[in-house]
């Protein structure tokens, strides 16, 4: 209750702004009126004395709430109103003698006071009322950007929630993508791995139905025409004889040439380096290119899978020369330490693109020779690299060897023609 009391005197109190003026002069009449009226209903009581009490509470209040000069109208207003209507004699302005002289020069001395002071208070207290209006301003804008800041943190929160749901679906996608991929990718490489094995067996198969079948078969027909020739027969006949002897040695060198090609019969009796030497020497022979063979005579023999991969990968090597590098000359390096094994093919041709050097060492856009190499080297746990600039190009084989309880020593075998 003493709460809401104090709330009611202070907005009663409360100085009004200068920009209302109107309000301001109006409240200074009313004070005025009420003061003439408050001082009637106390004429009984006070009589012929204290007849400015209740002026100096009406010019108290208007100097506080209406300023400086509605205070001084007020004033004015309530002191005629009081002079005529309470001072002797009574209804009429004139002066009756000194001490009513007197009794006016105090009352305008203390409104004057009142005023001064009701004024100094108005505008101390106008001033706070800003400061407090600024502050209040300033703390309720504030709060307004608290809370807008509150609710955009909010709003952001729960977007990088969303935006971070969805990237967790995008990415268990993606991984889901990979891994089919990546199963994909492996399952190819077994398949191709599985035709690059079974290719092999039906090369050795071949060779060896080309070695046994036609081989023999032309052997026999070689035997066939040398009896032929210690018959008599006519001699027009021994020409014919003669021609079909040579077309039969070149047939049969063709037979055992392109059984040597499919799968060398020195791979599996003499290994790697008598087959290696025997197969540099016949390309050399054949393509016109001149190859620069360092090869050890005697070696360690290293596992068969790692024979074939080496011999495979010297195939593709050096076919790859002869179709596409335009080189003149060329060089096999095959070498052993304690736990590697290495092939190393080069040449001094025109290079290889650096655009499509680049799909060859990321396996991407290759051709089947090269991805044939790379994975059968990858399954033995070897790597393969690809060097080319304009003034050549080198394939790189590199194989762990796995030391056998008995080694195999690498036998010199006498090439065939």
């Amino acid at each position: 209750m003493t709460g809401i009391f104090s709330a009611r005197t202070l907005t009663i109190l409360a100085p009004v702004p200068h920009q209302r003026m109107a309000k301001r002069y109006a409240i200074a009449v009313a004070a005025a009126m009420l003061a003439i009226l408050l001082r009637w209903a106390l004429d009984p009581v006070l009589g012929h004395v204290a007849f400015y009490v209740t002026l100096y509470v009406t010019v108290t209040f208007c100097a506080v709430v209406c300023g400086f000069a509605p205070a001084i109208l007020g004033g004015i207003l309530g002191f005629l109103g009081i002079f005529y209507w309470f001072v002797d004699p009574r209804h009429s302005l004139s002066l009756m003698g000194q001490p009513e002289i007197h009794a006016i020069v105090g009352c305008l001395l203390v409104c004057l006071g009142l005023i001064a002071l009701g004024e100094a208070n108005r505008r101390k207290q106008l001033r706070l009322n800003e400061t407090v209006l600024a502050l209040t301003t300033e703390a309720r804008e504030r709060k307004r950007a608290e809370d807008q800041l509150r609710q955009a943190h909010d709003e952001l929160e729960q977007r990088v929630i969303e935006r971070t749901a969805e990237l967790s679906q995008a990415l268990a996608r993606l991984e889901s993508e990979v891994r089919i991929s990546e199963k994909k990718e492996e399952q190819l490489r077994n398949l191709s791995l599985r035709l690059m094995t079974l290719q092999d067996e039906e090369r050795r198969r071949i060779a060896r139905e080309l070695h046994d079948s036609a081989g023999q078969t032309l052997a026999a027909m070689k035997m066939s025409m040398s009896l032929i020739r210690r018959i008599e027969t006519a001699p027009d006949v021994l020409p014919l004889l003669d021609d079909l002897d040579a077309l039969a040695d070149e047939a049969l060198q063709e037979v055992r040439t392109t059984s040597y090609l499919l799968h060398p019969p020195l791979l599996d009796e003499a290994g790697i380096a008598s087959a290696a030497r025997w197969f540099v020497e016949g390309f050399a022979r054949r393509s016109g290119i001149r190859v620069d063979c360092d090869i050890p005579e005697r070696m360690e023999r290293p596992p068969r899978d790692c024979e074939l991969v080496l011999f495979r990968v010297l195939q593709e090597s050096l076919t790859n020369v002869h179709r596409h590098s335009g080189a003149s000359a060329a060089s096999v390096r095959l070498t052993r330490d304690t736990d590697q094994l290495q092939l190393e093919v080069g040449d001094n041709g025109t290079g290889i693109p650096e655009e499509r050097l680049r799909r060859f060492n990321t396996s991407v856009g290759t051709g089947v020779g090269i991805t044939g190499m790379r994975e059968r080297v990858r399954e033995l746990g070897g790597h393969l690299e690809i060097h080319s600039v304009k003034t050549g190009t080198t394939v790189s084989v590199a194989l762990p060897v796995m030391k056998s309880p008995t080694p195999r020593t690498q036998a010199v075998v006498s090439l065939p023609s």
